[in-house]
């Protein structure tokens, strides 16, 4: 008794050895035309592949598939669905094979697969050929966002940032300027190590959204590596303290930036011994509260809060400690 899928294969197979032996009678095969009986038997079968594989029967069109592809392994559909398959089957030769095919059939349709692989590939050139063909499908097609957003991570990959940003010039032209273009913005010219631009990509940002706090810790992030002056310190740390008022690691760098200006010290104060409050024993808390202590005059405090500073320093940081103790030292006579 055979099964339904044998009795499926079985079906399909006399089709097409006598669909076959008929071609070759009559001298009508062509690599690149069907004949008539030929194209309105694989649009049957083609039409009963995609009704099943829309209804999620994947395993139940495969034989469908396949014989396709036996009467007509020139179409790009059914090219790409054979990969699929070999991609399932794990068979990576067929799978880039037939997605390759594919591509070549329709390159506007079946571009994704074919070029997913190619940029896997370990081969450069491979690889750049890929970035090529996948540039020239987005010069044609300028409102396709998922080509846009895969050539923009293939230059991406290849550290051609600066194509990468162009392609974000097309991609907003086509969804817009919000958050992700922004954050993508300032990625990549942080990665051509143009702080400038990335610092102007996320002031930009937030002057439409003040209050979106990831932007805000992200500008204040970008200020501490560039090292920017108080000036430009103290408002970015005070924006995310507004929205984190609990951020003990803000209030100590919001407090020191202010008593490197000597601006505010009664604040600085008071944002510091919350601080130390909170962690008693973290040196750099101390050493910014016994500083403080020195700015507003109070040696003893000042001394005696560098001094507890030192007991609990590491080798990492007693060197900056070690200079505030003696600056403290020196004044406090």
């Amino acid at each position: 008794m055979l099964s339904f899928q044998q009795k499926i294969w079985l079906v399909l197979w006399v089709l097409f050895v006598s669909t076959t032996l008929n071609c070759l009678s009559a001298k009508s095969i062509d690599t690149d035309t069907l004949s008539i009986e030929r194209e309105q038997q694989f649009l049957y079968y083609f039409y009963e592949a995609e009704r099943l594989i829309q209804l999620q029967k994947i395993e139940e069109a495969k034989p469908v598939v396949e014989f396709c592809y036996a009467l007509n392994p020139n179409d790009a559909t059914i090219n790409n669905y054979m990969g699929l398959y070999a991609q399932a089957e794990q068979d990576t030769s067929a799978m880039a094979a037939y997605f390759r095919r594919a591509y070549e059939l329709n390159p506007k349709e079946y571009w994704y697969n074919h070029h997913v692989l190619q940029l896997q590939s370990d081969n450069k050139k491979v690889q750049q050929q890929a970035v090529q063909q996948l540039a020239a499908l987005a010069k044609e097609d300028t409102a396709n966002v998922e080509l846009h957003e895969i050539l923009q991570k293939a230059y991406i990959m290849l550290q051609q940032y600066r194509q990468a940003l162009e392609t974000q010039d097309r991609l907003d032209s086509i969804n817009g300027y919000d958050a992700m273009s922004a954050m993508q913005r300032y990625r990549l010219n942080a990665m051509m190590r143009n702080n400038k631009q990335a610092i102007y990509e996320i002031e930009r940002y937030l002057e439409l959204d003040p209050d979106n706090y990831q932007f805000q810790v992200f500008r204040m992030q970008l200020y501490e590596q560039t090292q920017q002056p108080p000036a430009k310190m103290i408002p970015a740390y005070e924006a995310v303290l507004r929205m984190d008022s609990r951020n003990i690691v803000v209030m100590n760098n919001l407090a020191w930036n202010l008593c490197l200006i000597h601006k505010d010290l009664l604040r600085a104060e008071q944002l510091s011994r919350t601080t130390i409050m909170r962690e008693p024993t973290n040196p750099i808390y101390l050493d910014t509260y016994a500083w403080i202590m020195h700015l507003l005059g109070d040696c003893e405090s000042a001394i005696f809060y560098i001094e507890r500073a030192i007991e609990h320093s590491t080798e990492e940081i007693d060197k900056e400690i070690q200079k505030h103790y003696k600056e403290i030292k020196k004044k406090c006579k």
